[in-house]
């Protein structure tokens, strides 16, 4: 069989994905750009062309607002249809999928918008770019390569259009890319700031006009906050019927002043159901952002004041960290590279679906929010305590569904997983850095993480707002995760200080230049003395930290590095004993 190989790249990624400052706006950003891939896809195959990638179980998945996701790069054959006219008809498909969303979000919002400027931008946001070859099917790999590598060349040849600037226009907030569509706030009607859930001086282009407030039906989806996230292990150790007045105060200032979290089923946040507010509500240092972003007086919040007072009395403070979850398969594309033919790619592809699928599921299970999940790409976010156990479930049901393809293709595919635990006021563009960055680091050891493998690797790095940053990493098959959860808990119950930490890094110090011929049982015996004298209130576990000590410490470099993994077990111990009502543990005691 002869014909065309097809490639399509939908964008901007960027502008789409990258550039948000509220957790909505990047949730959107992904779905949006997944809908117009998903149209993208359908009018190749509406147009003849049969899909390779994605390859849906079925037409219903194309359909808009199906659950499945898309990713921006889209493959297929057409063994009679005229690549130019497919072409032309998917990014049709793809502006006229994004004008939709414009469109409804101008119509709700248009008192607010400068006309001109919004049609400026708005039939210039779309990037797509195309490529197609003629090929067999019995050269299948070396047709797909080529078309890849002129898919990768046509957009380099990128499209500049002339400039439409204003003079004297802002610049919008979350990228600088282009002006802001937004009338001067002395226009608007009443309360529109708040609608818009708009800081002082933020200013929105068409984007992110777009991402921020868009509804569907009439209603806004609800998602969680980063705030909501951090804050779910300390709501978790209260009994429910405690939260009753915090919840009955929250619920009393309004949907407009404080979002209620969608938790159905389908499509919203089923863990959340206890307490399905936004974080804020729970953090007091937070309390006066809230006051001026609604344009309230002090007395609105004194019920809501008065609950959270009596919670923090018996239950501490609230938890102010968040794990960043960001996961990427290993070898992809020396995996796609050895697939034989079109069948086999479509295969690889509903295999890659099938995880992406099972994602939600695993990430809601451990009290997460996910983000994105399209093939072998996963972002998310998760409570600290659970933050550990979900990344190894990720990490064993990406090897359980793509196992026979390890087999086929004779490469091991495994997924990467890095873990950012860092404050959930940070703003969120650094935080998906700090995610980002751990990623790397799983993949890629640094030359700290000695005798470590590439990729199938679990990093986890904890950035406090006062000291250091931790970074630790290792791979998947020294069951990382597991120790770091043994050590947290230790901790959590009192068997060991969270502060040994730093008594066993000046240890380390003392025994940086000995010989490895003499160090190993001096440093383990100060090791071990260090622990006894820092032991807390908590019942012994001595003779288990003994053990623990022999199998890890042989030098510096190994009392080092269980030195950061202290720490970073500290943070998930402060997590795992708010999440406990017996005795909920606060981060100072530790």
């Amino acid at each position: 069989m002869s014909g065309h190989l097809l490639a399509l790249t939908v964008g901007p990624v960027q502008e789409f994905i990258a550039a948000a400052r509220r957790t909505r706006d990047l949730w959107f950003g992904s779905y949006l750009l997944s809908e117009i891939s998903k149209a993208t896809a359908k009018a190749v195959q509406d147009h003849g062309g049969k899909l390779i990638f994605p390859a849906p179980p079925s037409d219903a998945e194309l359909a808009p607002d199906s659950t499945l996701n898309v990713a921006n790069v889209i493959v297929a054959e057409l063994s009679e249809s005229d690549p130019t006219v497919v072409a032309h008809a998917a990014k049709e498909a793809a502006r006229s999928r994004w004008r939709s969303f414009a469109e409804a979000v101008f119509r709700d919002h248009q008192s607010v918008i400068q006309a001109d400027i919004w049609n400026d931008q708005v039939d210039d946001v779309i990037e797509f770019y195309s490529a197609w070859r003629i090929y067999s099917s019995q050269t299948y790999q070396a047709d797909r390569a080529a078309l890849m590598r002129l898919l990768s060349a046509r957009k380099r040849c990128r499209d500049f259009l002339p400039a439409k600037g204003r003079a004297g226009v802002p610049k919008s907030s979350l990228d600088g890319l282009r002006e802001s569509v937004l009338r001067p706030p002395g226009d608007w009607p009443e309360r529109s700031r708040r609608r818009l859930r708009l800081q002082p001086g933020e200013q929105l282009d068409v984007v992110g006009m777009v991402k921020r407030t868009w509804t569907s039906a009439g209603s806004a989806p609800r998602y969680p906050s980063v705030a909501r996230v951090a804050a779910d292990s300390w709501l978790r150790g209260i009994d429910v019927s405690r939260l009753d007045a915090l919840v009955n105060a929250c619920r009393s200032l309004g949907s407009e002043i404080l979002h209620e979290i969608d938790t159905s089923e389908d499509r919203g946040h089923p863990p959340y159901a206890a307490f399905p507010f936004e974080g804020t509500a729970v953090f007091r240092a937070r309390h006066r952002d809230m006051l001026e972003e609604a344009e309230l007086s002090d007395t609105h919040l004194q019920p809501l004041a008065r609950a959270l007072a009596e919670l923090t009395r018996d239950f501490g403070e609230p938890n102010s960290y968040l794990g960043v979850l960001v996961a990427d398969g290993d070898r992809m594309g020396q995996a796609l590279s050895g697939l034989e033919s079109a069948d086999d790619h479509r295969a690889f592809s509903q295999a890659l679906a099938s995880f992406a699928s099972e994602t939600r599921q695993i990430v809601q299970g451990h009290n997460g929010v996910l983000v994105y999940a399209g093939g072998d790409d996963v972002l998310a976010f998760v409570p600290v305590d659970r933050c550990l156990p979900c990344s190894r479930a990720l990490h064993d049901k990406f090897g359980d569904t793509l196992a026979q393809w390890s087999t086929k293709t004779k490469t091991q595919l495994t997924l990467s997983v890095g873990l950012a635990i860092a404050h959930f006021m940070e703003p969120l563009e650094d935080l998906l850095e700090y995610g980002r960055a751990a990623e790397r680091h799983a993949k890629r050891p640094r030359s700290e993480d000695r005798a470590q493998l590439e990729r199938d690797g679990l990093a986890v790095h904890v950035l406090k707002r006062g000291g250091g940053p931790v970074a630790v990493r290792a791979n998947w098959s020294t069951q990382p995760e597991k120790q770091l959860q043994q050590l947290a808990e230790w901790i959590e119950s009192r068997a060991i200080s969270g502060r040994v930490a730093y008594d066993l890094q000046k240890v380390a110090d003392v025994y940086e230049s000995w010989p490895a011929s003499t160090v190993k049982d001096a440093i383990q015996r100060d090791a071990l003395s260090v622990m006894r004298g820092k032991q807390p209130r908590g019942a012994s576990r001595m003779s288990e930290l003994e053990g623990f000590i022999k199998a890890r410490v042989v030098g510096a470099d190994s009392l080092r590095g269980l030195a950061n993994d202290l720490l970073v077990a500290r943070q998930v111990a402060a997590a795992l004993g708010q999440a406990s009502s017996d005795s909920p543990v606060r981060e100072d005691s530790l």
